[in-house]
């Protein structure tokens, strides 16, 4: 919004800057399954991009901003306003390491797609997981580490929904592990595999 406000004010080439920004808004919309253009629907093992773009924007955003910083740290220049550009540029800054931040702890949660997913706790009887909605899940040695979603939830019909921190409530149940392999069991059976 900065730079589709800023772009046309500083008379450098509005329009590609603004097809720019919205081309990026766009794929990231399609990326979550949110595209005005997606009449696919969502596929069952669909990949959640939201994360990789998340990580692509927020290390692009550190790059620029922190080379901006610089620039106007080494320039010297006039102090009220090289005062507050770099105070924004470290604002963004750190906002773009929060984004890789969060995509690294998302990919890091579902690194081992055979172990990773989301659950319903509450359809499978678990009693010690208090969540009203889908579950974030990876299975350990001694049980399952959770989070539960309380705001914010990105491609949330992929199997993977991105849920950046801090809106998750983290938690580690052995009897939602129980659940799990047990449904995994029955499953099976059922298929006579």
């Amino acid at each position: 919004m900065i730079a589709m406000f800023r772009t046309p004010m500083s008379g450098r080439q509005p329009v590609l800057h603004v097809l720019a920004l919205f081309s990026f808004m766009l794929a990231f919309l399609d990326a979550a399954y949110l595209s005005p253009f997606n009449s696919r629907g969502v596929p069952g093992d669909a990949r959640n991009w939201v994360p990789m773009a998340a990580l692509v924007f927020g290390l692009l955003s550190m790059f620029a901003f922190g080379w901006q910083f610089y620039s106007i740290y080494r320039s010297g220049g006039d102090k009220t306003k090289s005062g507050w550009s770099s105070c924004l540029s470290l604002v963004f800054v750190v906002l773009g390491g929060y984004m890789a931040g969060t995509a690294v702890d998302h990919m890091t949660f579902f690194s081992d797609p055979n172990s990773s997913g989301k659950a319903a706790a509450d359809a499978l009887g678990v009693k010690d997981v208090q969540c009203e909605q889908m579950v974030l899940v990876r299975l350990t040695s001694t049980g399952a580490d959770y989070r539960c979603p309380v705001s914010i939830s990105l491609g949330v019909m992929s199997s993977t929904p991105f849920v950046p921190w801090p809106s998750y409530l983290p938690g580690h149940s052995p009897e939602l592990k129980a659940a799990i392999e047990m449904a995994f069991r029955e499953t099976h059976r059922l298929d006579g595999k």
